[in-house]
């Protein structure tokens, strides 16, 4: 009976289970994440595998050796897509990559297999860019930048570096309460936290940053140059809940 692979939700926990089913030939009908809410096949054997960071690191050595570090990266960067079935497009690919029957198969972003991934990549490092400039902080306790974010894909990590080198010398945390974690950065150092009670909303703070974000707003709109289907395509309504000068000034016949 073919399984349905089990991990949890991670991408060193896919990797680790890319590993097993190699090293245990197994016959696989599904990747499923823990994070999934579709009902399993249940022709499907369940079958759980465990994260294990030496695994994970072995797969991404693999890719590297039979590709490069920047199919690696894009591939990483699909599977924060969290599309429903990434996973075994991405199994595909490898699959088809270690066979080793084209040496330059790695580098071939129009096959069959690398097509769909390398699309959704784009897409997700897309996102990952825009979001860079629509993060809006608010002082919070103790002098803490907070931020709160919902993006469309789960682009957080992809957004570390930029923020731990520009504020540097900042305490701060962005939250991302749609998956229910966020990046805590202090001291030059940053780590993933979660907030146990956490609720929508609760990091809505008000302060002279937010009240500086609707003033710099107001004070550059010209009314005659609205274009709301211009500003719709350009900055999706999905993202306004967490902006200031959209949440509470938004151009006429927008909402």
């Amino acid at each position: 009976m073919s399984l349905s692979v089990q991990y949890d939700s991670t991408f060193e926990g896919f990797l680790s289970a890319v590993f097993e089913i190699y090293r245990q030939h197994l016959d696989v009908g599904e990747i499923r994440p823990d994070r999934s809410t579709a009902p399993m096949d249940m022709f499907l054997q369940p079958f759980r595998i465990e994260t294990s960071e030496e695994q994970a690191a072995r797969i991404h050595r693999a890719i590297v050796n039979f590709a490069s570090e920047e199919v690696y990266n894009l591939l990483h960067a699909a599977f924060l897509s969290e599309e429903a079935g990434v996973e075994m497009k991405i199994f595909s690919f490898l699959k088809k990559l270690f066979s080793g029957v084209d040496p330059n198969y790695g580098k071939n972003p129009a096959s069959m297999e690398m097509l769909p991934i390398y699309k959704l990549g784009q897409s997700v490092r897309r996102e990952a860019g825009g979001m860079l400039g629509l993060v809006r902080f608010a002082v919070g306790p103790d002098n803490m930048l907070c931020a709160e974010i919902e993006p469309k894909y789960d682009v957080l990590m992809l957004m570390e570096n930029h923020f731990s080198k520009r504020f540097a010398n900042e305490k701060w945390l962005i939250y991302d309460s749609k998956r229910g974690y966020g990046l805590f950065h202090d001291q030059g150092e940053c780590q993933v936290v979660t907030l146990p009670g956490y609720k929508t909303g609760a990091m809505d703070l008000k302060d002279d940053f937010t009240d500086l974000w609707r003033e710099f707003y107001k004070s550059i709109a010209i009314k005659e140059r609205e274009n709301p289907k211009l500003l719709r395509r350009c900055l999706p309504v999905r993202y306004w809940n967490h902006l200031p000068e959209r949440a509470t000034a938004p151009v006429s016949g927008l909402r």
